[in-house]
């Protein structure tokens, strides 16, 4: 029986693949606070799944939970028997069953240890300030912008080695032949698809840095445009 390599799903994630929420905020002496918290979302964590163990070898599914919630199971092959790891949630005020189903699935990623080193971060005091990214409201309504804060070392994936000529070869065939691509083209991420070029600009950090995620744009530019990717010799 193939056993699962637990090291690798438990490898932190890059700060593309972070998002913050904010857990409490007020205000004091005329000035708003926030905590805010890391997650890892639903589509990296079944990036996560998809790179380590593929596509093929794992699923999810979901049962009604108690109290109106929801429970969800996440199964890996493990050689020819599925293993089962299960978590819930409550259905969240804000988006409902769809918010349940998330979280639920979150917690259950964290059974199999995605994702679960961000509980051993420490409570964080967001920036709040007017040019920041992400916009939020008081209780009362009162508006404000923050961003979140800096992850600690501990917290990032450690440096990659320097790159190799073909991954250099590749992003520079991400940066010329990518342009132009057809707009509508999309590329499959997880169980989903994303916009081809939406995709590249937001992930580029990644793409530079890991092999597998230039390889997947790389072959999503070769279908959209016709042109095949061929390494200098």
């Amino acid at each position: 029986m193939r056993a699962v390599d637990s090291r690798a799903l438990q490898t932190c994630f890059h700060r593309e693949e972070i998002e913050w929420r904010i857990q409490q905020a007020g205000e004091k002496n005329g000035r708003i606070w926030a905590i805010c918290v890391p997650y890892v979302t639903n589509r990296a964590i079944q990036g996560r799944l998809d790179d380590v163990v593929g596509p093929e070898n794992w699923k999810n599914e979901f049962r009604p939970g108690p109290d109106g919630g929801v429970v969800c199971g996440i199964s890996v092959r493990v050689g020819d028997e599925w293993v089962t790891k299960w978590d819930g949630a409550e259905n969240t005020d804000v988006e409902g069953v769809k918010g349940g189903l998330s979280a639920a699935m979150k917690r259950a990623a964290v059974q199999w240890g995605i994702g679960r080193y961000l509980y051993a971060l420490e409570e964080s005091f967001a920036t709040v300030h007017e040019e920041g990214r992400f916009r939020a409201r008081l209780k009362d309504g009162t508006a404000f912008r923050w961003d979140p804060p800096e992850l600690p070392a501990w917290a990032l994936p450690r440096p990659q080695p320097l790159r190799t000529a073909e991954h250099e070869a590749m992003l520079e065939f991400i940066r010329e032949v990518g342009a132009r691509c057809e707009e509508e083209r999309e590329i499959r991420v997880g169980a989903g698809t994303r916009n081809l070029k939406a995709y590249i600009r937001e992930n580029w950090p990644g793409i530079k840095e890991q092999y597998r995620l230039a390889r997947a744009a790389i072959e999503a530019i070769e279908a959209s445009t016709g042109e095949q990717f061929r390494q200098a010799a």
